[in-house]
């Protein structure tokens, strides 16, 4: 029994070791994106929810690509993440970019689909408690 036993728990150590070692990345189910694929990925998602025409698409592929890149920078600068002051004047810049690309109404959309996904569910499920509800 014994000479059973410890290869046994030999096994499992070394699997849950081996486990332990897998980065991030390849734990979730999306695998880690190059900012090319982030900015192709992105302008395709705005393309469908904003209904964009096929010049829009591409000048707004051309927009996160750039984005893309500008904060891929960041990170190789050696910093892990842009300070706020950066990432807002990142955000400003390219903002300003879709909104020379976008309808007014299409960019008002886009702007409430950004605050959405930035501010996440916890601010409608505050909304939701802060509006009065019909008795």
């Amino acid at each position: 029994m014994k000479k059973f036993l410890l290869p046994m728990l030999a096994v499992v150590a070394f699997s849950f070791s081996a486990a332990a070692q897998t980065s991030p990345a390849q734990q979730g189910d999306h695998p880690r994106r190059s900012p090319q694929e982030m900015a192709q990925h992105q302008a395709k998602r705005l393309s469908k929810e904003l209904s964009l025409s096929a010049d829009q698409s591409g000048k707004v592929t051309q927009i996160m690509a750039a984005r893309a890149q500008e904060m891929q920078a960041f990170r190789a600068a050696g910093a892990a993440r842009p300070t706020r002051e950066q990432l807002q004047a990142t955000r400003a810049k390219y903002d300003d970019q879709l909104k020379q690309v976008l309808t007014p109404d299409q960019f008002a959309k886009y702007t409430t689909l950004a605050a959405r996904r930035h501010h996440g569910p916890k601010d409608s499920k505050l909304m939701r408690k802060a509006q009065p509800t019909a008795s």
